[in-house]
């Protein structure tokens, strides 16, 4: 590692350590130590690390006492570290951690007793002061050994100062009462951060708690941001909120600048946070701003990071553009046609490298609205014209697209255009053909003539009974196909020679005398579970085996259809009653049930109206716009206003991000029986309320997690299927056999894709097999050889169930300080979605156990991760049935995880640091 590795990238503490702890080995010259020094002193910039601070004023300090020693030997030209060289470093480390509550006392307490030791070896007034200010400013800020330190505090003034021990004391117990009940206030927040392994949530919710105090202390705030960037680095969001923060707080510009230039290096990814980094350095005003920001600008590029989402390639490109916009408006002229040639240049170069990197560009189009912002600007509005039609070319099904390019038409005063726009959007299938509808109306009660006006609105009655009568049809051909799905006759799913079966019914006695032999071989084996009696019933009961292949097939009669057969009427008055809804809608269909709502306000009613059957829906949708009383209603299916949101975590606040847009009506968490996502439905009020929080597709809730939000469709929901069972497990096998004598008993109930028999080292059988067939059907025909007799062993076939052991990986050689959190962190920056089920970290063996949700990922997992480094160690990952087979062969059966469950859940632990021993030792520590 040279010395500007972390100008690119983060280093952490142990990478840092191990570093200087190499070149220490090698330091003699005064030079050589200065760069050890200066080491230090980049390697405490990149996080809020106790260890390293802990190890710099320890080599500062034995440097110093070295000095001194070389002094007394007559080498007074040796010396290159000072007293005051080493207060300086002491007070630096004190001030970075003195409000890490539940440690800053590692630091402290060295730094007290160094001082204290001068004291003790030249008493004078000044170094007597400069002690008891320590403590009385130490005594002010909450930490958890404020008693000892009081304590000290005491026997100090005893020692020292005795006769006004009194007047003394009382002084001070009032700094410490008073930080003994800030400490106390916190303490429960800490110990919430110990519980949950220093969780993201805990750092928030106690962060708020800080910010919200009636007295906010800046230092603290911030250390608590610096103490969970320290674990949770690559979380984009939290960098961002600290530095909004910071914003809000007007903190030194330089402060916000190295902030942002730390984020950028840990989360390169993220557009929010090289554009928050080139704002900060515009903000600095300097001759050479510009050409830093554009080495930035560059350098965002250039890592490539930001070519894995749109959005963020977006945003940096644009914080460009901005600069560039505002460097024109600082030399105090507009924006004129002449002036402008450049900045369109700028804009054209970021749409041709978004539009190289992603082949569909940017589904918001924010670049060319931009461009289109400043050709208006400069009057081209014909080239601007082009650019709109370029846009809903290739948009043509958006309405919200339609609608901006009208309202631009609408900003130029040619309404004739607009009128014109809007007919042909209003022709388009989109996908909120409502939206324009609404828009249109609008536009001609605010612009329209009478006759416009009448005109429009019998234009718009026809489309909406095209759009309901389109709808209408997709539902219907759905249903359709639905139906014939239901309605075919079930085909047996084993197709199994009868002979074989009758080989295979044995009768009860035979059965109990085969179990007899198996469980025999079983104890000599140790390869078939003491619980075979249990499986076999578990195989008894499965509806796909034989004893329920015959049994007749019944229809179905459909569920009850509500999605497709429901309607919300709402802005109804607070009046309305049953029976006026029942006259309203009754002709359009049979009404199944009405359910009358109020609104949270009380100051309105809505309704939920259910029909017998899916195609009365339509003639009850030609009802929205109608009166009842002085009251327009609005009439819309159900499913419009519910949104679909998928790919979070069992930790988001749905209702918390969700509820800014509307009145939530309902969150419906289905449950599945198969755990193949999460996702929820949620059901808004108002129609308007759900498509506006569609801005929320995309969301990040953790780095590299996005919600996914769409209107729920149900013509879209496919029905959910257990994954083919292809293989089958045989047990019981004689340590002589190969795959192709299996093969050869196994070969008639199908095309076999695969055999694989687990051997020892000399070769042998271990008595197990997985076979692999062409055909779900095949694999349950083989089952007939379950309890057959094969070379003198009593076979037991099932099917090959999901495996545990296939989904779990083993990792490693973790480093010492590792937490759940990192481990799912560096899994999540190069798996997509939420692939991981279970972290179980054991800290004393240094290794975790990972499960995920499906075999793929966890294969995906050992190809990426083995011989990864993370931390500056190299660790290694590996299957759990590459752990057993390991511990089989190596360990006589025993497992290398211990069996003490206790250490999985420890919190991190920070060394000790001890002042005054030979650095080598505390470098060595550290590290472990």
């Amino acid at each position: 590692m040279n010395e500007t590795t972390n100008t690119n990238f983060p280093i952490s503490d142990d990478t840092w350590l191990e570093k200087i702890q190499n070149e220490i080995q090698n330091a003699v010259t005064k030079e050589d130590k200065q760069r050890i020094i200066n080491l230090f002193s980049e390697a405490v910039k990149d996080y809020l690390s106790i260890k390293l601070w802990s190890a710099y004023t320890s080599y500062t300090l034995n440097e110093y006492q070295n000095s001194l020693n070389q002094m007394d030997e007559g080498e007074d030209d040796s010396k290159f570290i000072t007293l005051e060289d080493v207060r300086k470093v002491f007070q630096e480390a004190c001030s970075a951690t003195n409000y890490i509550i539940s440690e800053s006392h590692k630091i402290w307490d060295s730094y007290r007793d160094f001082e204290e030791n001068i004291l003790e070896t030249s008493p004078c007034d000044e170094q007597k002061y400069k002690v008891q200010k320590m403590y009385l400013d130490r005594l002010k800020i909450p930490h958890s050994t404020l008693e000892k330190t009081f304590t000290d505090y005491s026997s100090f003034i005893t020692k020292y100062n005795n006769d006004n021990y009194e007047s003394l004391m009382i002084e001070s117990n009032s700094l410490f009462s008073e930080a003994k009940s800030q400490y106390y206030k916190r303490d429960k927040y800490e110990q919430e951060l110990i519980d949950s392994n220093f969780t993201l949530d805990k750092f928030m919710n106690y962060i708020q708690f800080e910010k919200q105090q009636p007295k906010s202390f800046l230092p603290i705030i911030r250390t608590l941001y610096e103490r969970a960037i320290y674990i949770h680095y690559l979380v984009p969001y939290l960098w961002e909120d600290y530095i909004f923060y910071l914003l809000e707080k007007k903190i030194s510009n330089d402060i916000i600048i190295e902030t942002s230039e730390r984020s950028t290096r840990n989360c390169p990814w993220s557009g929010d946070l090289w554009s928050h980094y080139m704002r900060a350095l515009e903000k600095r005003s300097s001759l050479n701003s510009y050409d830093e920001i554009k080495t930035v600008f560059q350098k965002a590029l250039s890592t490539e990071m930001l070519n894995n989402n749109v959005d963020d390639l977006v945003k940096v490109i644009i914080a460009n553009c901005d600069l560039e916009r505002r460097k024109l408006l600082k030399s105090g002229t507009s924006i004129d046609l002449e002036n402008s040639v450049n900045f369109k240049n700028v804009l054209l170069e970021g749409l041709q490298t978004v539009n190289q990197v992603f082949q569909d560009g940017d589904p918001y189009y924010r670049l060319e609205r931009y461009l289109i912002e400043i050709e208006t600007l400069t009057g081209n509005v014909i080239k601007a014209r082009e650019i709109w039609d370029q846009i809903i070319k290739q948009h043509r099904g958006e309405s919200e697209a339609w609608i901006r390019y009208i309202d631009w038409e609408k900003s130029l005063g040619n309404l004739e255009e607009v009128r014109k726009k809007y007919k042909v959007a209003a022709h388009q299938n989109t996908d909120w053909p409502e939206r324009i509808f609404d828009s249109l109306e609008q536009f001609e009660h605010q612009y329209g003539t009478l006759e416009n006006l009448e005109s429009t609105l019998i234009f718009l009655a026809k489309q909406k009974l095209k759009v309901a009568n389109r709808r209408a049809k997709t539902m219907e051909e759905y249903y359709q196909a639905e139906q014939t799905q239901i309605d075919q006759p079930q085909i047996d799913q084993l197709q199994i020679d009868q002979s074989q079966i009758d080989q295979s019914q044995i009768d009860q006695s035979q059965i109990d005398q085969s179990q007899s032999q198996t469980d025999d071989i079983q104890s000599s084996n140790n390869l078939i579970d003491s619980s075979k009696n249990v499986r076999k019933r578990k195989y008894e009961e499965d509806d796909s085996l034989l004893g329920k292949r015959n049994k007749p097939f019944i229809h179905n009669k459909p569920k009850r259809d509500r999605e497709f057969t429901t309607i919300v009427v709402t802005n109804l008055p607070l009046s309305i009653t049953e029976g006026q809804l029942k006259s309203l809608f009754h002709e359009c269909g049979k009404i199944l049930e009405i359910r009358i709502l109020e609104d949270s306000d009380e100051s309105q009613k809505y309704a939920y109206i259910e029909f017998s059957f899916r195609e009365d829906v339509p003639a009850a949708l030609t009802r929205d716009k109608k009166k009842i009383g002085e009251n327009e209603i609005n009439v819309h299916r159900i499913f419009e206003h519910t949104l679909y949101v998928t790919n979070f975590i069992p930790s988001t606040d749905l209702k918390g991000l969700f509820e800014k847009y509307g009145e939530i009506i309902e969150i419906r968490n289905p449950k599945s029986t198969y755990r193949a996502g999460r996702f929820c439905y949620i059901e808004y009020k108002k129609k308007d309320s759900a498509h506006a929080a569609l801005e929320m597709n995309g969301y990040e809730v953790e780095p590299g997690r996005k919600l996914k939000v769409l209107i729920s469709n149900p013509l879209l929901r496919k029905p959910r299927s257990p994954p083919e069972q292809r293989e089958i497990f045989i047990r019981n096998l004689p340590s002589e056999v190969n795959s192709e004598e299996l093969e050869s008993i196994f070969d008639k109930y199908g095309r076999i894709i695969k055999v694989r028999i687990p051997t020892t080292p000399d070769n042998k059988c271990k008595g197990i097999a997985y076979m692999e067939f062409d055909s779900e059907e095949s694999a349950k025909s083989a089952l007939a050889l379950n309890l057959v007799e094969f070379k003198g062993c009593i076979l037991n076939v099932d099917l090959s169930r999901i495996s545990e052991k296939s989904r779990q990986v083993i990792f490693s050689k973790l480093p010492s300080d590792t937490t759940e959190e990192m481990i799912r962190e560096i899994i999540l920056t190069q798996l997509e979605g939420n692939s991981i089920e279970e972290i179980n970290l054991n800290s004393q063996q240094k290794l975790a156990r990972v499960k995920f949700l499906n075999a793929k990922d966890a294969g995906k997992a050992i190809l990426l991760f083995n011989k990864y480094k993370f931390k500056g160690k190299t660790i290694k990952v590996k299957t759990s049935e590459d752990e057993i087979s390991t511990n089989n062969n190596n360990n006589n059966g025993k497992s290398i995880i211990s069996t003490n469950s206790a250490g999985m859940f420890l919190p991190r632990q920070y060394s000790k640091p001890k002042i005054g021993i030979k650095i080598q030792k505390n470098l060595n520590k550290y590290k472990k």
